[in-house]
């Protein structure tokens, strides 16, 4: 279901691929949680290999990207976005809610953005 990637020294990288559903939540919850735990401030999470996700992947994305917001840190999904992602964030209108890029530099470059304007932004402009 994951796999660890090779990570630059500004992000903390995880693959997702396969099928992602109920049957297997705990396992990426547990994924998602150790790549938290590593983290420096930058998670992308590679979700151009996943070929199923359903409700449980959401909850677990979303959590993701409220626990490192609250870090002050930056939460990208990597794709291109497959079908099922891209459908599973369109229909429950979180297809805004994240930060998605087709390749790795240009997720780590929307992370440093993302990193730039919350730093501007908590001090009001």
């Amino acid at each position: 279901m994951t796999d660890h990637t090779a990570e630059p020294p500004e992000a903390t990288v995880l693959q997702l691929r396969g099928d992602l559903d109920h049957d297997n939540e705990r396992e990426l919850a547990a994924a998602v949680d150790g790549a938290l735990a590593r983290s420096t401030g930058v998670l992308v999470l590679d979700v151009s290999a996943v070929t199923f996700a359903d409700s449980s992947t959401l909850r677990t994305l979303v959590l993701a990207q409220q626990r490192t917001e609250a870090a002050d840190g930056a939460l990208v999904l990597l794709g291109p976005l497959g079908p099922a992602v891209r459908r599973l964030l369109e229909i429950t209108a979180t297809d805004g809610y994240f930060t998605v890029a087709d390749s790795l530099p240009q997720a780590l470059a929307a992370a440093a953005e993302l990193l730039r304007r919350d730093q501007h932004g908590a001090g009001g402009g």
